[in-house]
């Protein structure tokens, strides 16, 4: 690992470590460097503030849990960043509350995004499904999970993953028929 990873990593476990000993405090560089030592010039080298600190971190505790359970479908992948974001929360929800860089929808969207488009393109092999189609597919799946996902940070988290992946499995499997619509032979 390179310095300015492992630099960063320690920035973020500084990050993860103050917000579970000071949930209600606010977050600072000082007391981020204090943890684990080093100058606010180096923080200030490797993230442009707080916020990018959080957006950095909260899309490398996503990725830590979604690598290995890749390919298993669209419920396990999304089941998956739920649970890692519920045990996050505070960092999750001190990203959505945050008025800085941090913009948790947009992060939230590319990260689910692709793991939707993935979930499409292996969906739609063998359908005559143009590019923009299956594009559009993904998008409309991907806002309606993000949505789904804000309300659910908004509302304190309070629903364990599991629950609301249950919830959501409808609309997460057995997509057929909304892929069936898209086939050449309907749009003809």
């Amino acid at each position: 690992m390179a310095e300015s990873d492992s630099r960063k990593e320690l920035l973020a476990r500084a990050l993860l470590e103050y917000l579970e000993l000071h949930p209600n405090e606010p977050v600072s560089v000082t007391s981020i460097t204090r943890i684990c030592g080093i100058s606010r010039q180096s923080f200030y080298y490797h993230f442009r503030d707080i916020h990018d600190l959080h957006a950095w971190t909260l899309h490398h505790e996503l990725m830590k849990t979604v690598r290995p359970v890749r390919g298993e479908g669209w419920r396990t992948e999304i089941q998956a960043v739920l649970e890692r974001m519920y045990e996050n929360r505070l960092l999750v929800m001190r990203a959505a509350q945050a008025k800085g860089s941090v913009n948790i929808d947009e992060l939230l969207k590319q990260e689910l995004g692709i793991y939707i488009m993935r979930s499409v393109e292996e969906a739609s092999v063998g359908l005559d499904i143009a590019p923009q189609d299956r594009a559009l597919i993904a998008r409309f799946y991907t806002a309606g999970l993000l949505e789904i996902i804000r309300i659910w940070i908004d509302d304190g988290m309070r629903e364990t993953p599991e629950r609301l992946t249950e919830r959501l499995a409808p609309f997460l499997v057995n997509s057929s028929d909304l892929l069936e619509r898209f086939t050449a032979e309907y749009r003809a």
